[in-house]
């Protein structure tokens, strides 16, 4: 997702697109963490953008996932990250390292196969699914040994 289709949503949505949030998400387009903790995000804004506040991130992180901008996510202990919607790679699962806390993103799962399979045996209509996968990582595997 650019900049562009972020503002196009916001006008559709009768929303301002402001100069605090187009620093948020360029914030986000730019972390080189695909899943992101409000306070991390706001680590790296506060380096260049001083008048930018942990309230603001927050409240635009809100209105991003209100929009479809953003994936909010809980892995650990009510520790919520967020990732930017990728159209292109619109849908992948997560493989959480419990001990950790690596997050590898795969796609399990064939989502497409999913819609069918749930359409014939369910008449159910998949709109999105999520799912989360937790184990020990191979670092973790190998740091033991």
């Amino acid at each position: 997702m650019n900049i562009d289709q972020v503002k196009k949503i916001f006008e559709q949505n009768n929303q301002k697109f402001t100069k605090q949030r187009q620093i948020v998400f360029k914030a986000l387009q730019d972390s080189e963490a695909k899943h992101i903790t409000p306070e991390e995000l706001f680590s790296e804004i506060h380096l260049e953008h001083k008048q930018v506040g942990i309230a603001t991130v927050y409240r635009t992180l809100n209105i991003f996932e209100e929009l479809g901008i953003v994936n909010k996510q809980e892995f650990t202990d009510n520790a919520y990250t967020y990732e930017l919607i990728d159209k292109n790679h619109e849908h992948h699962d997560h493989l959480i390292c419990t001990n950790c806390g690596k997050i590898i993103e795969v796609e399990c799962i064939d989502s497409e196969e999913m819609r069918s399979s749930l359409s014939e045996k369910y008449d159910f209509e998949l709109d999105y699914y999520s799912l989360r996968i937790y184990g020990t990582c191979s670092d973790c595997r190998n740091n033991k040994e």
